[in-house]
């Protein structure tokens, strides 16, 4: 029972590390792009689309307060962040439903601790899930049933700016 018990913590502790480790990777970022996964020729058929679901997550950004960057302002910052939407479509043989893996990642660049010097690109926040929608129903997918995801990313987004704010704001106290 101890066993178990101690496991149970360091899974919960490591979880919350990396959770906090990815909302820290958002703090001082202006904004972020949005780039969209080529959707499957055969789900597109059905009715999903990438202008679709680029909609759906620009407009949930942009309803939360978090800036769209163009092309050209996210080469020019930094860590050229974005938001990258990858929706992995299979349907199901001989039925009309789809099986969907949804996944979001903040890509950026980063730099090695022992050689700062060096960039590279890496994922520091990430969220996927599954999703079972019928064949008539996923056109709504976009808009439906990637919102939870987006709207996760962008509370974790909101979390750093309010830290921000509210360290600024002590600062002029």
């Amino acid at each position: 029972m101890a066993i178990v018990m101690t496991l149970t913590y360091l899974h919960v502790s490591t979880a919350q590390a990396e959770i906090y480790g990815q909302i820290e990777s958002l703090r001082w970022l202006p904004g972020v792009s949005v780039a969209i996964a080529t959707i499957d020729p055969e789900a597109r058929a059905d009715g999903l689309s990438e202008e679709a679901v680029r909609t759906a997550v620009e407009l949930i950004l942009r309803s939360s307060g978090i800036r769209i960057l163009t092309n050209s302002e996210r080469i020019t910052t930094p860590s050229k962040p974005y938001l990258y939407v990858n929706i992995i479509p299979v349907k199901s043989k001989g039925m009309s439903s789809y099986a969907l893996s949804v996944s979001v990642y903040l890509r950026q660049y980063v730099s090695l601790v022992h050689r700062p010097q060096h960039t590279m690109l890496a994922t520091t926040w990430q969220i996927a899930y599954a999703v079972q929608a019928g064949s008539e129903r996923l056109e709504e997918l976009a808009s439906h049933d990637i919102e939870p995801a987006i709207e996760d990313f962008a509370n974790d987004f909101l979390t750093v700016i309010r830290d921000r704010a509210l360290l600024l704001y002590k600062q002029y106290l």
